[in-house]
């Protein structure tokens, strides 16, 4: 048994938009510069599939590229010549290796072996987006270039950090060698940008003489092109603290009017995305609110049964009919045929976490109404594959339609806990020789106990990583806390 993600399985219905509307994306891939250096290791170090030994010598390169990677950075991060952008962040790793440095040299092999507990580092977080971006190959076990080759100028910094990961030891004049071009700050300049530009929106910037993209890579890059055109759109002007979801929200549910006519339809799938991340939010939640009881000590079931009745009766204000309550208690959910983010208000009231169950409720509610509201795209990508979907939740409140509040909370914490064991279940394998069963719920007799935390972040669309690699490749800047885009460059993703 060991600690398994997404234990109720909703958040299913969130990957499956994102894969669709921002393919070349994904919630770990904060530097573009990864996906060339990545590729590159993949061109010098091929593994293919059933090469077991090259396949852990290439994964030990990715290590070590990285460790340089993040070495030239958080030394270059020094000078006053380094661009510090607002979402771009660090380097991976660097909280074990950006302490090193002070010694005047660092062990490469043994950074390696220690900056990541993952076995090819960052590879894993990045790995699905650069195979959807043809730079590596499809088959799992392998690290091989796929059908789109990294290559020309853009590339120089990249094939000299590979090169210097090689060597052992690295001095502090041996890291400023690789500088300034080796820091992560320099992405946004010159041939590296324009690479990573085609390859990821399919930008025709700087001349292409690279051969032919195959359909579905073309497909991928108009897709995150489309979203990253939409999102530009979106924060223009907005504060840089301004949650690029919620900027997102408020563009696509308006009338659409500031959005280009060519992005209008995008924006409809974006508007079902975003409303039913809302409804996958408050699962998440209610299960982590739920399970939280376990972190303080065991319980029985139906001991969380009544801590969750209690709470929705507290939040009802009555203990009558949980259908009857939950209908007066919804606000409005359009106004003059726009989408009102009533979604928004209940989970971030004052602009904080709620912290109560009838809100969540609430949320599931109102998701089961915005089934029969939407239509087109919209209803498209809010009806997404997942757990629990809109149309359960309304037949479940349906069949429920008889239940006090306080009866109601008890049935609900009984469901998640059986819907969350069924899909540990369904994920059981075998693995390196012995069974794994996701989960970090025990029972032991009458007692349920958790291993950890469930945690209580929300499901994301990748919007936030979209953001920092546009920031990183030049199409945003951060102007007095004010998000500024660049409409010359917005021109290359149309």
């Amino acid at each position: 048994m060991d600690a398994g993600r997404f234990p109720l399985g909703v958040e299913t219905a969130t990957l499956g938009n994102a894969a669709r509307l921002v393919p070349l994306v994904n919630s770990g891939t904060a530097h573009a510069r990864y996906y060339l250096l990545h590729a590159a290791v993949a061109a010098a170090s091929p593994a293919p599939a059933g090469a077991a030994a090259a396949l852990d010598q290439a994964r030990w390169r990715v290590r070590r590229a990285e460790v340089v990677l993040a070495a030239a950075s958080l030394r270059h991060a020094q000078d006053a010549g380094h661009r510090i952008g607002a979402y771009a962040g660090e380097p991976h790793g660097y909280l074990r290796i950006g302490p090193e440095l002070k010694s005047g040299s660092i062990n490469v092999p043994a950074l390696a072996q220690s900056y990541s507990k993952q076995t090819g580092g960052f590879l894993a977080v990045y790995r699905g987006a650069e195979i959807e971006a043809g730079l590596l190959a499809r088959a799992s076990g392998t690290l091989l270039p796929g059908a789109i080759a990294a290559k020309g100028p853009g590339m120089a910094a990249v094939l000299k950090l590979v090169d210097a990961s090689t060597q052992d030891e690295l001095s502090s004049r041996d890291l400023d060698s690789l500088l300034p071009d080796g820091c992560l700050c320099r992405v946004h300049e010159g041939a590296e940008r324009q690479l990573l530009a085609r390859l990821l929106f399919g930008s025709p910037v700087g001349g292409d003489n690279h051969a032919p993209a195959p359909a579905a890579v073309v497909r991928a890059r108009r897709r995150t092109a489309a979203t990253a055109r939409l999102l530009l759109t979106a924060i223009d002007g907005k504060a840089a603290a301004e949650s690029p979801d919620r900027a997102m929200a408020q563009l696509c549910y308006d009338d659409l009017a500031a959005v280009p006519k060519d992005l209008q339809e995008w924006a409809l799938y974006w508007r079902g995305a975003l409303l039913r991340n809302a409804s996958v939010t408050a699962w998440r939640w209610l299960w982590w609110w739920l399970t939280s009881w376990l972190e303080e000590q065991p319980h029985t079931r139906e001991q969380l049964a009544d801590l969750l009745a209690d709470a929705l009766r507290r939040g009802a204000g009555s203990d009558g009919n949980v259908v009857q309550l939950l209908q007066a208690s919804q606000p409005p959910t359009t106004a003059a045929d726009l989408i009102v983010d009533v979604e928004d208000q209940l989970l971030y009231p004052n602009g904080e976490e709620s912290e109560e169950p009838w809100n969540y409720l609430q949320v599931l509610a109102i998701g089961a109404r915005r089934a029969d509201e939407l239509t087109g795209r919209a209803r498209e990508s809010f009806l997404e594959l997942g757990e629990l979907g809109p149309r359960w939740v309304r037949d479940w409140l349906a069949v429920s339609s008889h239940l006090t509040v306080t009866d109601f909370g008890r049935d609900l914490a009984g469901r998640l806990l059986r819907h969350a064991q069924e899909v540990s279940r369904r994920r059981i394998r075998w693995e390196a020789g012995r069974l794994r069963i996701p989960t970090r719920l025990r029972e032991t007799g009458d007692l349920l106990d958790l291993a950890g935390s469930e945690g209580s972040q929300a499901p994301g669309l990748r919007l936030s990583r979209l953001r920092q690699i546009l920031e990183e490749l030049g199409y945003l800047a951060v102007e007095d806390d004010t998000i500024a885009v660049d409409r010359r460059m917005l021109g290359e993703l149309a």
